[in-house]
């Protein structure tokens, strides 16, 4: 039996949960800047501490009908990808779950970007939708974002060879 201990947030109507060690701050949104040659799913980008880190709007991935957040805020994340920060309606608490408590998704909810979804989780009375960082991109979603050459660190090697 292993603890999780799983940040909360909400997008649209549904709570998600990531993995706290994925999360590196969380900050108010004031914007980002818009890239000409940045892939469609990439909002802008901000400048955190001298890192240059592409914005995802989440609630445009999984709900883009709906209304926009008055609020949102963006949680730093790592992954494979590098840094990026998700757009999300609001931050809710972290709490530590059980992974034995964690339920495969069913079948139907697999189907449109399904794989973003790792499990279902019961906490109390609330149901919270586990996701995968790592399948937030589709492979070539990833490769675009290399393409783009949007993170510090790529700008940096990319100046420092030019010398």
């Amino acid at each position: 039996m292993k603890e999780l201990r799983l940040i909360t947030f909400r997008v649209g109507p549904e709570t998600f949960v990531l993995d706290i060690m994925a999360v590196r701050q969380i900050i108010p949104y004031t914007g980002s800047t818009h890239v000409p040659t940045a892939p469609d799913f990439v909002e802008g980008i901000i400048v955190l501490r001298n890192e240059v880190i592409p914005i995802i709007d989440l609630r445009d991935r999984l709900y883009p009908e709906l209304e926009k957040s008055d609020n949102p805020l963006v949680l730093i994340t790592h992954s494979s990808s590098g840094m990026i920060g998700l757009k999300v309606d609001e931050v809710r608490r972290i709490v530590n779950v059980d992974s034995e408590t964690l339920l495969p998704p069913p079948p139907l909810v697999r189907g449109i970007r399904g794989e973003l979804l790792i499990a279902v989780i019961k906490h109390g009375e609330e149901i919270y939708l586990l996701i995968d960082l790592e399948n937030l991109l589709t492979a070539g979603e990833k490769v675009d974002l290399q393409k783009a050459d949007l993170s510090s660190s790529s700008s940096r090697e990319t100046a420092t060879s030019a010398r």
